[in-house]
């Protein structure tokens, strides 16, 4: 079920795939639901490990006010934002998918952000992560669409 999600991708199927495979639940779900919810854990995990690895970087470089802003700021939007669509996802899915696909917009500004600076630092690994909310919001939402 999440190879069809994956699909669904188009030029980001390959991406998805070995970023959902990894996730035994979200490999074994049988319905959409299930696999809206399963994705939407693992967005949630992410977020929240990637924001903290902001948080972390922001304080080896106290001088760099996007990693400030990441952290502090766009970061917890997404968070904040998947959070809110595996809350709506049982009551209201047009909602929850709202959520799900607005999620990306603050890794994307973090993204930005970074580039805009020029940071004294590999901005490489914080690209990834940011990429990687991306394809969340994006499966997430697909899966949810399923529901709607």
């Amino acid at each position: 079920m999440y190879e069809e999600v994956c699909s669904e991708a188009r030029k980001y199927s390959q991406e998805c795939l070995d970023l959902l495979k990894g996730d035994y639940k979200i490999v074994g779900a049988t319905n959409y639901h299930d696999l809206s919810k399963y994705i939407l854990d693992l967005a949630i995990f992410e977020a929240k490990s990637f924001q903290e690895y902001l948080v972390g970087k922001a304080k080896q470089f106290p001088k760099d006010q996007a990693l400030k802003k990441c952290a502090n700021q766009f970061l917890k939007s997404t968070v904040a934002l998947f959070e809110s669509s595996l809350s709506k996802l049982d009551t209201n899915p047009l909602s929850s998918r709202n959520d799900a696909q607005t999620a990306s917009g603050g890794a994307d500004n973090c993204d930005r952000a970074i580039q805009n600076e020029k940071p004294s630092f590999d901005p490489l690994p914080i690209r990834t992560h940011n990429n990687e909310m991306f394809l969340l919001s994006v499966t997430s939402s697909l899966s949810i669409n399923h529901l709607t």
